[in-house]
């Protein structure tokens, strides 16, 4: 038993030796830490101002290695953008008139869009009216004692009557009327039906700005609308067996041989675009042939619910270039030159009331207001707020938390 406590008294003993001895090393290294050559290491002077960004709020500047850009004064002929459709051209309108009452016997020409050419025959008509007038040439032709100026009076008729020279002649050959009487157009182009109400051509639709004779009645100040068939396949709407009246329109046709492309330009756009500005075409048809031209006309006026003003090109229609009506095109509008400070529009942001850039500033960006003026499809004008040598973000929408909103000095608060 005594020896068993000399045993534990000489442990505890040398325990207690080692402890002392562990705290002497300690404080030994300590001691020559502070005293040795080692200085404790602070932050430099020069280093505050490349953290003073890290104190601002996150939506007052952002730490970025994105690419800049210094904006600089230069001239640029601004490229709009811009789509439209092919259309005809309504001053080429003609329309295929009725000269005397009668009823459509026979159509040769079935639907709207059908291609007619210019002496073609596309209706035959019944008329007790032509018949008398035929007949009473033929009995001047077949008198004893012929008198001349009775016999042209009756010709000259016939041929107000709408007789071709031909008719006249087979007429005086074999002295019998032709009945019924065929039509040919005096046109080449497209043909549409003006429309037909009750059997009867509607005097409402026939009236389109044309006089009895197939010419066209020129009215200044007035809008002509062309309202064409929803589809190619559209089947005319006169019928065998309708009567028509003596002035009335029964057909239109439209001449190809030059046509209009109609484009839509944004308002935004509106003010950058002239008379005489050149443009590219592409058409959907042939999207490999690109069509060069001039605008023609701006219209003054945009039309009920519409959001564009429209510019037309006046388009010649050769042969070569096949031009389809009702084809999409798309256009680029080369501007006349100007001059000012641009910018790519992607180091724009438009924040609704105002338009910031992010400009360096050290090492960070901070938000600055500009006023911007013309946008193009890839740059934007800057006619307020930045000046030469200023760096600013090329890419504005890298530098945007989803979750922040961006601060301005105009709404800080």
């Amino acid at each position: 038993m005594r020896n068993s406590w000399k045993y534990n008294s000489s442990k505890t003993h040398f325990g207690v030796i080692a402890i002392s001895i562990f705290i002497g090393i300690i404080s030994a290294c300590l001691i020559i830490s502070c005293n040795g050559t080692d200085k404790h290491k602070h932050i430099s002077a020069d280093k505050k101002t490349e953290l003073d960004g890290l104190v601002e709020p996150t939506n007052k500047t952002v730490f970025s290695n994105v690419k800049t850009i210094t904006p600089t004064n230069y001239k640029y002929n601004p490229v709009i953008n811009a789509t439209g459709v092919i259309t005809y051209d309504p001053r080429l309108q003609n329309t295929i008139s009725a000269r005397f009452n009668g009823r459509i016997e026979k159509l040769y020409v079935r639907f709207n869009f059908e291609k007619v050419s210019k002496g073609q025959r596309i209706m035959d008509i019944y008329s007790p009216e032509i018949v008398t007038e035929q007949l009473h040439f033929i009995l001047l032709l077949n008198s004893t004692k012929i008198d001349t100026s009775l016999l042209n009076a009756a010709k000259e008729k016939l041929q107000l009557l709408g007789l071709t020279g031909e008719q006249i002649k087979q007429i005086k050959v074999t002295l019998k009327p032709i009945n019924p009487l065929p039509v040919f157009s005096a046109y080449s182009g497209h043909i549409h039906d003006i429309g037909i109400s009750s059997g009867v051509v509607s005097e409402d639709k026939a009236d389109n700005g044309m006089n009895g004779m197939g010419e066209n009645i020129e009215q200044p100040g007035q809008v002509q609308n062309i309202n064409l068939p929803a589809s190619q396949s559209s089947a005319l709407g006169i019928k065998e067996g309708m009567y028509i009246q003596t002035g009335q329109s029964v057909f239109s046709v439209f001449s190809t041989n030059q046509v209009w492309a109609v484009l839509n330009i944004f308002p935004s756009d509106a003010s950058i675009i002239k008379v005489g500005d050149n443009v590219s075409i592409s058409l959907e048809t042939n999207p490999t042939q690109e069509i060069t031209s001039s605008i023609s006309y701006i219209e003054p006026i945009t039309g009920q619910n519409a959001a564009a003003v429209q510019a037309r090109i006046y388009l010649s229609n050769s042969d070569s270039l096949k031009i389809k009506i009702g084809s999409l095109v798309s256009a680029k509008i080369t501007a006349k030159e100007i001059s000012g400070i641009w910018l790519p529009r992607t180091a724009v942001i438009n924040l609704g009331q105002s338009q910031v850039v992010f400009m360096k500033s050290g090492e960070y960006f901070r938000t600055k207001i500009i006023q911007t003026g013309i946008v193009t499809d890839s740059l934007i004008q800057i006619t307020h707020g930045l000046e030469s040598g200023e760096q600013i973000a090329v890419n504005a929408q890298f530098l945007i938390d989803s979750e922040s909103f961006i601060n301005t000095p105009g709404n800080e608060e």
